[in-house]
């Protein structure tokens, strides 16, 4: 078995998938990559073990049935001996098949996919992995939800998909606290894909974007999304369950117009020092 922690990402070639395998690796997991795509995982993992951390990459297409999804863990499993933590990050919505409509209009293959991809990827994966977390009694689930279990038109069967993992995970969490594994939700808002530099600095680009009522006044970025999964991985977390943390700038505190925060903004540097 190995010593080193083992942490299994879906999704991992890219965006906030990639930006969890470089916090989780940085705090010292060994990171199996996965992705849909073998030479986005083997990218991936390359550029891990290049950095003397660890990892192995593996195809993994989580619409697959559940039988095909088990293998695919017993295999990981009979390598490791461990799996400590599971980030179920592979997910979309129909913009993926440029399919984005009203409900009405939409098809059933379209929205089928939708639900499958999100809620019964996320089903799939635990379900492989859970005797594995039940049988050391030790385990981190971290789903990847999104503000869009709220609500959100033009992608109602998104919404009802991360609705559905939010309500899985927390009946969940209920189920296996008891063998010591939490089971937790991350809900990002618009993310986009640049990077802070070296100094931890957004790019200007990414600062001026417009926000849609994100009271931080920036687009987020995968690492901030990734910041709070390793958070959640980590033991600094161990008394947390069944929670869905929103990483979304405040946009979920309430709407607020471009003006209305540019007149806070301008009432912030008027007040006197």
């Amino acid at each position: 078995m190995f010593e080193q922690r083992v942490a299994l990402v879906t999704g991992a070639g890219g965006g906030i998938g990639l930006a969890t395998c470089r916090t989780l690796a940085r705090d010292g997991f060994y990171v199996v990559v996965t992705d849909i795509t073998l030479e986005r995982a083997k990218a991936v993992a390359e550029e891990l073990n290049d950095a003397g951390t660890g990892a192995m990459p593996l195809q993994l297409d989580v619409m697959s049935n559940a039988s095909e999804i088990a293998a695919a863990v017993d295999g990981v499993f009979a390598q490791t001996g461990r799996i400590d933590v599971l980030v179920n990050n592979a997910g979309g919505s129909a913009a993926l098949l440029g399919k984005i409509t009203d409900f009405h209009e939409a098809e059933e293959a379209t929205w089928e996919w939708v639900l499958q991809l999100n809620l019964g990827g996320t089903t799939r994966c635990v379900h492989a992995v859970l005797k594995y977390m039940l049988a050391a009694r030790y385990g981190r689930i971290i789903n990847l939800a999104s503000i869009a279990a709220n609500g959100l038109p033009c992608r109602v069967d998104y919404s009802a998909a991360k609705a559905g993992i939010v309500g899985f995970s927390k009946a969940l969490a209920m189920e296996v606290g008891h063998a010591g594994i939490t089971v937790n939700c991350v809900s990002p808002g618009l993310i986009g894909r640049m990077r802070p530099d070296s100094s931890g600095k957004l790019p200007q680009e990414c600062a001026a974007r417009p926000t849609d009522g994100n009271w931080l006044g920036r687009t987020g970025v995968p690492m901030d999304v990734a910041e709070t999964i390793a958070f959640l991985a980590s033991e600094a977390a161990s008394y947390i369950t069944g929670m869905d943390i929103l990483v979304d700038g405040g946009r979920m505190l309430g709407p607020t117009s471009q003006m209305g925060r540019q007149e806070l903004y301008n009432k912030d540097a008027e007040a006197p020092k």
